[in-house]
């Protein structure tokens, strides 16, 4: 490396280190953001993140190599969009129809904590659901069980893309109620116990019989 350009990388770090906010906590979320925000600082607005932060600890020493440019991508999308906030391991998410959503951050490893819903999707929601699905009822209520989502990362396993998708959907927040409110009310046909089943069904004022799990267990084999 030339000396002029040995200088310069001095100069730079010395610049990046003199924005750390110090006080943050080291193994959160939050400062993972931070930091790799301070790291890229520099660039010219509207250029990608590129810069992985040197720094041989927590979150940042967590990441995969492989997966550090997602990581990136991932956290200026949080740092650039106004309806997205940190603090600590919590990512509050600001819908497109009025909804606040709460996501727990875990780990790098691990991912988030389930979603917390109410028991009814904002107005605006349910007339979009309702168009879709012909006013079919179960577009205005959310069941107990489906009022914490737990919604897996995809088949990549990759993290931080997962996220980026749960995130916007959270912003646009329609395909999230859509899926809390895609069940039906079913009857067993043998013991006629009750529950909420997956999916909807039409017509939806109808009983729909089924043979629950207990049922189906101990009903005898056949040939």
């Amino acid at each position: 490396m030339k000396e002029n350009e040995k200088n310069e990388k001095i100069v730079n770090d010395v610049a990046v280190w003199d924005l750390v906010d110090w006080d943050l906590d080291f193994e959160t979320f939050e400062w993972f953001l931070h930091l790799c925000e301070i790291n890229n600082r520099h660039l010219d607005e509207g250029n990608q993140w590129t810069v992985w932060p040197d720094w041989p600890m927590d979150m940042p020493e967590d990441a995969k190599e492989e997966h550090h440019q997602a990581w990136l991508d991932l956290l200026q999308f949080i740092h650039e969009n106004e309806q997205i906030s940190v603090g600590q391991n919590l990512l509050r998410v600001n819908g497109d129809h009025g909804t606040v959503f709460f996501l727990e951050f875990l780990g790098v490893d691990i991912g988030w904590g389930n979603i917390s819903l109410s028991e009814n999707p904002p107005h605006s929601v349910v007339k979009i659901l309702f168009e879709k699905y012909g006013n079919h009822p179960s577009c205005k209520w959310v069941p107990d069980h489906l009022q914490s989502l737990c919604l897996e990362p995809n088949s990549s396993g990759i993290i931080p893309t997962s996220l980026n998708t749960i995130l916007l959907m959270l912003i646009h927040e329609v395909n999230i109620w859509d899926l809390a409110t895609d069940y039906h009310w079913a009857v067993c046909k043998w013991c006629g116990d009750s529950s909420f089943n997956s999916g909807r069904r039409f017509p939806p004022n109808v009983i729909h019989r089924v043979v629950c799990v207990s049922c189906g267990n101990d009903a005898p084999l056949t040939n």
